[in-house]
């Protein structure tokens, strides 16, 4: 009832809104329009009521139809399970046994089925693809690979091994069949173009048509082989694509006429003709294959499993013609060593010249594998020490190896610049380990290289240095030590080290240390530019990579150490050289006894014993700058001075008592002789023998404090009463601050002021 009067409200409201709507004729019309609308609801319920009780009938006969059925399926299910409880107990009617014959029947049906279906597949497919080889050849790869595809699938299934093989062997058949007439058509191509002559863009219109045939038949070879691939994701590195494999063909032909023939051509001595033929080829027809061939290559890209470069592929080629005539041609080499290392320096720089000239990726691939034999390695390794053994003994023998270089000694020695003379020996030996380092510097194995790097260069090195300590041994035991040679030492004739007696001058000698220094000069030197050369610090890094113990300062480090002690050594002693000739030359000056004496006038010229070594002094200086680097040279003027102001304190004023006018000789014979000569070379000698300069100082200081009222220098009895007293320790040192002496200790002060006469009885 609540519904009821809500859609009367409803119908009300919505059909009578003014008062207008309330006369008679219109309530009449919309109740005939209500009964119309009732009387088609009440048939449509009609309808609906006769339809259901029509589907209930009709479910329920079907239920009741499939209930008998069940019922007669359920008692059917009961008597076959009694029949076959009775068979299976009756030993008289097997019944698992009949059913499973039946079974593997069934399956021998169906595998017949099945092997005749693939049969006729097979069948079809390779009859179409005979077909379209003749008329349409690009179109006659698609039969052949759904035969690939079929073959694959069948070699999944177990129960279908033979039929695998069968269709395997009908595939190769295909595959040969198709493989001949495409390679027959892409040889036309190639006739037509007259390959193997060069074919050099731009094309002229006459070969247009030409090409588009090549471009054709390449392609259908191409996918031929691709289809064919057991497994194309994965190729093989050395597998050369069918059409360049053809392309080939007469190259590798003409290769074999020239070069493994009896042709006069054919010579194991002359590696570098096949090699530059090779090398020719590839220039010849890198146009065609880069203008032509690689835009097809770039056309089929997606066929492909990898980026290909048709010329990576054409140099492979010719390489197996090369790689097959090296390993037929060394082993014949083996007892030809100078032949051997001709052919594998070749080699190597054949194999970079394919990396450099035409960006091969087979990097050093055809040294590898000559120098990957362990063997043929070890006789090249050793034939090329053994020639370098010569070599050196060679550059050794020669009588004369410490000359200086012809070339070096034309050249002018300058006031700013000595350039370093370097000594026939050192040239040359230098000249045979760059040699050595272009032999093996190709090699790829950083081991091999690693051998020639130690065993040889390193050796050469070592055995030189050893030559020098030898000479320098012998040259200290003859002209400085004055004593018997040391044994073992090399003659002299080897050496060239020449004796006392031979010297004739200090010169002399010294040009004969200068000629060993400037040769492990010249390795030092070497030896540092080598550390920083690209190619030793890149081995250096390779070995390290490999975890081998190698100084972090170079390969050559250690030998560049053993030579720079050898030049320290030397410059020694030069400085040896320089003072005994000083010494031997003041003897008399060392010996007078006349610094004691007093005299009124006031010195100005030099002691006269000591002229001539001054003399000599100047000389040997004069000749160690003309031939010394200016650094070199200021450190032996600085060792000789300090061994010369050795020896004035030993032989001079440590020995001798001076009187006023005897100090003022020695401070003139050392400030007009020893420092003015000196001002040659440096600015202020005096201030490298401040030992000297300080002695003198203080032996030419006045001694009564009297005596200087006017000025503020002390006096030498000031100076020797503060010295003795600890108290003025202050004063002693600002008085020393004040004459400048840092150098002498107050005990060497003392020591010097003692020498003096005036001074000599009044030390308490």
């Amino acid at each position: 009832m609540a519904n009821l009067q809500q859609e009367l409200n409803i119908f009300l409201t919505t059909n009578i809104a003014t008062d207008q709507d309330l006369n008679l004729d219109q309530v009449k019309s919309l109740l005939a329009l209500r009964k119309q609308e009732q009387v088609k609801l009440d048939v449509e319920l009609d309808t609906l009521i006769t339809d259901t009780r029509s589907t209930l009938k009709t479910s329920l006969d079907q239920t009741k139809t499939q209930q008998d059925t069940l019922q007669t399926l359920t008692g059917s299910l009961t008597r076959t399970t009694n029949e076959m409880d009775t068979f299976i107990s009756d030993s008289q009617a097997p019944l698992l046994a009949k059913l499973t014959t039946l079974e593997q029947n069934l399956r021998t049906v169906e595998t017949a089925k099945g092997y005749i279906k693939a049969l006729l597949v097979a069948s079809e497919l390779a009859s179409q693809a005979l077909q379209l080889v003749q008329t349409k050849p690009d179109q006659a790869i698609t039969p052949y690979i759904q035969l690939v595809k079929l073959e694959k699938y069948i070699e999944q299934q177990d129960q279908y091994q033979e039929l695998s093989t069968h269709l395997k062997n009908c595939q190769m058949r295909l595959k040969q069949e198709l493989n001949e007439i495409l390679t027959k058509n892409f040889k036309e191509s190639l006739d037509a173009l007259a390959w193997p002559t060069p074919v050099k863009p731009p094309y002229g219109p006459q070969l247009k048509s030409k090409l588009e045939v090549f471009e054709k038949t390449f392609c259908n070879l191409l996918f031929l082989q691709q289809s064919s691939e057991s497994n194309p994701s994965k190729p093989s590195e050395d597998a050369i694509l069918s059409p360049i494999s053809i392309m080939l063909e007469p190259l590798s032909l003409r290769f074999r006429f020239h070069f493994e023939t009896s042709k006069p051509t054919n010579r194991i001595d002359k590696p570098e003709w096949y090699l530059t033929h090779v090398k020719n080829t590839v220039s010849t027809h890198m146009p065609f294959l880069m203008t032509t061939i690689q835009p097809i290559l770039e056309t089929v890209k997606q066929h492909l499993p990898q980026k290909t470069f048709v010329k990576d592929q054409f140099i492979r080629g010719l390489l197996q013609d090369v790689s097959r005539k090296l390993q037929k041609t060394i082993p014949q080499l083996l007892n030809h060593s100078s032949w051997l290392s001709h052919t594998i320096h070749q080699v190597l720089e054949f194999d970079q010249s394919l990396q450099d000239e035409f960006a091969y990726d087979g990097y050093m691939e055809l040294s590898q594998s000559v120098l990957g034999n362990s063997n043929w390695f070890n006789i090249w390794f050793n034939a090329e020490k053994a020639f370098s053994q010569s070599r050196y003994d060679e550059i050794m023998l020669d009588g004369q190896a410490f000359d200086i270089y012809a070339e070096d000694d034309m050249e002018k020695s300058t006031l700013e610049t000595h350039p370093i003379k370097r000594t026939k020996s050192a040239v040359r030996l230098i000249n045979l380990l760059e040699n050595i380092t272009n032999a093996y510097k190709l090699v790829p194995n950083i081991n091999q290289r690693t051998q020639f790097l130690t065993q040889i260069q390193l050796n050469l090195l070592t055995q030189y240095q050893k030559r020098l300590m030898t000479a320098i041994d012998s040259f200290e035991a003859l002209c400085l030590i004055r004593s018997v040679p040391v044994p073992g030492a090399l003659p002299d004739s080897v050496t060239g080290v020449m004796t006392a007696t031979e010297s004739g001058s200090t010169v002399a000698s010294l040009n004969r240390l200068y000629r060993w220094w400037t040769s492990a000069r010249c390795m030092a030197d070497i030896l540092k530019d080598w550390n920083e050369d690209e190619f030793f610090i890149n081995m250096q890094f390779e070995l390290n990579a490999s975890e081998k113990d190698v100084s972090s300062d170079g390969l050559f480090s250690d030998a560049c150490q053993s030579f720079e002690q050898l030049i320290k050594r030397i410059e020694k002693i030069m400085v040896k050289v320089a003072t005994k000739e000083w010494i031997s030359d003041t003897r008399k000056y060392a010996k007078k006894d006349t610094w004691w004496q007093t005299s009124t006038d006031a010195p100005t010229e030099i002691s006269d014993e000591l002229y001539e070594p001054l003399q000599d002094l100047r000389v040997t200086w004069n000749y160690l700058h003309s031939i010394l680097p200016q650094v070199d040279f200021l450190f032996i003027y600085r060792q000789t001075l300090k061994e010369i102001e050795d020896w004035y304190w030993k032989h001079i004023i440590t020995q001798s008592q001076f009187s006023s006018s005897g100090a003022l000789q020695l401070e003139t014979d050392v400030k007009l002789g020893l420092w003015k000569i000196g001002q040659q070379w440096v600015l202020k000698p005096e201030n490298l023998t401040k030992q000297l300069k300080e002695a003198i100082q203080l032996l030419t200081l006045p001694f009564s404090s009297e005596a200087q009222k006017d000025t503020d220098i002390p006096s030498c009895d000031v100076l020797m009463k503060a010295l003795a007293n600890p108290k003025q320790s202050e004063f002693v040192q600002k008085t020393l601050d004040k004459l400048g002496i840092d150098v002498l200790n107050n005990t060497q002060i003392r020591n010097v002021l003692r020498r003096r006469n005036d001074m000599l009885y009044s030390w308490n």
